[in-house]
């Protein structure tokens, strides 16, 4: 688990662990659209999700299947699918590691914004615990936590 917690001004709340190697980029892309669906107000149907990831009905329901095994999701047949707990601190964990990207890439880097989240969407997935440690140390050391904006002077792995 990263830990930039150390410094008290933070409020404790700048976690990130490091992603169970189960959630593959496949399961994570999937926990994305859903949380993404369901965060506007609206829920999540197997249709809704296969326009958004651009595939058919049935690699849905084979996903959905994989995701309930996971302990992802709640979903009964032709009802809607929700995140449990952990499939909602997954897509968290996922968004902080998108916002972390972002910013390295558009306020460090200097892409302009489609591009860098473009790229962030690529990197999330795959990024390694120690690249990830290390960007976090970098972007804290030059911007402040990415997350809350303090300025930390450690950041450590636990």
């Amino acid at each position: 688990m990263i830990d930039a917690s150390n410094n008290p001004d933070c409020g404790g709340g700048c976690l990130l662990p490091i992603l169970d190697e189960r959630y593959n980029t496949t399961v994570q892309e999937y926990v994305e659209i859903i949380r993404d669906l369901t965060g506007q107000d609206t829920v999540a149907r197997v249709k809704d999700i296969a326009v958004r990831r651009g595939v058919k009905a049935s690699s849905v329901s084979t996903a959905i299947g994989n995701l309930r095994q996971l302990g992802l999701i709640d979903h009964k047949h032709y009802g809607y699918v929700e995140l449990t707990k952990d499939g909602r601190e997954l897509g968290e964990i996922l968004s902080r590691r998108h916002a972390l990207l972002r910013c390295f890439l558009s306020d460090i880097l200097g892409l302009e914004g489609i591009a860098a989240d473009a790229e962030a969407c690529r990197l999330e997935h795959s990024m390694s615990g120690e690249t990830l440690d290390a960007l976090i140390s970098y972007v804290t050391r030059v911007k402040g936590c990415p997350w809350c904006s303090v300025t930390h002077h450690q950041v450590r792995g636990v």
